[in-house]
C-alpha cells in the first residue's frame, strides 16, 4: 500500500531487522517503523532501510477487534530472540485494492499473515497461519 508519506531518516538504533526478509521482499531485511503525528495514530509505516519506496502499512490488530493468542514455534522464538511474549508487539499488515471499475476502493488487513516485532531485540518476522481463513474488509469512498 503506498503512502504520501516522504522517506524518513533512520538512526541505526531504530532499526528493525527481519533476518528472512517479509515474504515476496525476502532481500530486504532492515526496516525503521514510524508513524505521523498528523495523520491518523493508529497506522505505522514500516519502510525499507535497503529501498524506501518500499514501505508497508500496518496497524495495531485491536483497532479491527482482533486479539491474536500467537504460539511461536521454538524457531520463530529463536529467529525473534524472545524471552518473554510481552516483548512482542502484533501489527497487521493493511493492501488497498480497487476494482476496475469501481468509484471505491477496500482496505485489507491480513490477519493470515501477522508481522511481529521484538521490542527488545529489534527483530521482526511475518508469521503465516496456516488455518486462519479471517479477513477483515473496510470500505472506503
Amino acid at each position: 500500500m503506498t503512502t504520501d508519506t516522504a522517506h524518513v531518516p533512520h538512526e541505526a538504533d531504530k532499526i528493525i531487522s527481519f533476518p528472512e526478509g517479509i515474504p515476496g521482499f525476502e532481500e530486504y531485511k532492515q526496516y525503521v517503523l514510524f508513524h505521523s503525528e498528523e495523520q491518523d495514530s493508529n497506522l505505522y509505516w514500516l519502510e525499507s532501510v535497503e529501498a524506501p519506496e518500499i514501505q508497508f502499512t500496518l496497524v495495531d490488530p485491536t483497532v479491527y477487534g482482533v486479539n491474536y493468542t500467537l504460539d511461536l514455534t521454538d524457531e520463530e522464538e529463536a529467529l525473534l530472540q524472545s524471552e518473554d511474549p510481552n516483548e512482542i508487539q502484533v501489527f497487521l499488515m493493511l493492501s488497498k485494492k480497487r476494482a476496475p471499475d469501481a468509484d471505491s476502493a477496500s482496505i485489507n488487513a491480513n490477519i493470515a499473515g501477522p508481522i511481529l516485532i521484538n521490542v527488545r531485540t529489534r527483530l521482526g518476522m511475518q508469521k503465516i497461519l496456516v488455518r486462519s481463513h479471517v479477513e477483515v474488509h473496510i470500505i472506503q469512498d
